[in-house]
């Protein structure tokens, strides 16, 4: 990014130095040294089943009916997104019912197929088995959506969205209650000291994937809307981690 910028002002300072505007001795000393990647925090296996376990115990410990529609919604919403990979924000906020639907492979299985469109345009993703618990449990909230079974639900393609409260609104503090929650079981930082968020689900997404072994960089790539060589940038660490056996 730094280079394609720095082409583009070198650029503007040559037409500048050409039509007499700005001398050689102007130009100012252009760098191209980024800043040094740095791994992403995400979860562990154990704390994932310590947070699944917590969520459900936090979100009833809301003293006011609001506190606990928005802990009910973030658990939800944390399942999901560590179950599909989607950046949280945008991309999976803007995800209504008619995004959803079912694809039958070729081995005659049925799975939830999700369309969304975020920071790199538009993709389909698949989601893991048991988004569809999750997604049968915010239907079960609402009246107009209960009435239905959940392939009708779908055949419907309703341009509401997924992610609501209770009240049928959208919220945009999920972030927030999801660090407050972290705070409350002793997870909010990793053992580098850095604080995790919402964005850190993503991160255990393909950490957790990777190390089952069982798909490639480039379908990984391809599912969560981001490149081979960010892939391996912030993941290239597994792969001692994968082969901890072949080291000892």
């Amino acid at each position: 990014t730094l280079i394609n910028y720095n082409s583009s002002l070198n650029r503007i300072f040559d037409t500048a130095i050409a039509k007499g505007w700005m001398s050689k001795s102007q130009v100012p000393p252009l760098s191209n040294k980024g800043v040094k990647g740095e791994r992403r925090p995400a979860f562990s296996v154990d704390e994932w089943v310590v947070i699944m376990r917590e969520l459900r115990t936090w979100q009833s410990m809301g003293q006011k009916t609001v506190t606990r529609n928005m802990r009910e919604l973030l658990r939800d919403y944390v399942l999901i997104l560590t179950n599909t990979g989607m950046r949280y924000g945008t991309e999976s906020q803007n995800i209504k019912w008619k995004h959803i639907s079912w694809y039958t492979a070729k081995d005659g299985f049925r799975y939830l197929m999700i369309a969304v469109d975020g920071k790199t345009g538009r993709r389909e993703l698949i989601a893991r088995h048991n988004v569809l618990v999750y997604l049968k449990r915010i239907q079960s909230r609402f009246d107009d959506l209960n009435s239905m079974t959940f392939d009708e639900l779908l055949e419907a393609k309703l341009d509401v969205y997924v992610f609501r409260l209770r009240n049928g609104l959208q919220t945009n503090n999920l972030n927030q209650s999801f660090e407050q929650f972290l705070r409350h079981i002793g997870l909010l930082k990793d053992k580098f000291g850095d604080n995790r968020t919402l964005y850190s689900l993503r991160h255990t997404y393909a950490t957790m994937t990777l190390m089952r072994g069982q798909v490639s960089i480039h379908d990984l790539a391809r599912q969560m809307g981001t490149s081979v060589v960010m892939i391996e940038r912030h993941y290239s660490h597994l792969n001692s981690a994968m082969k901890a056996k072949n080291f000892s």
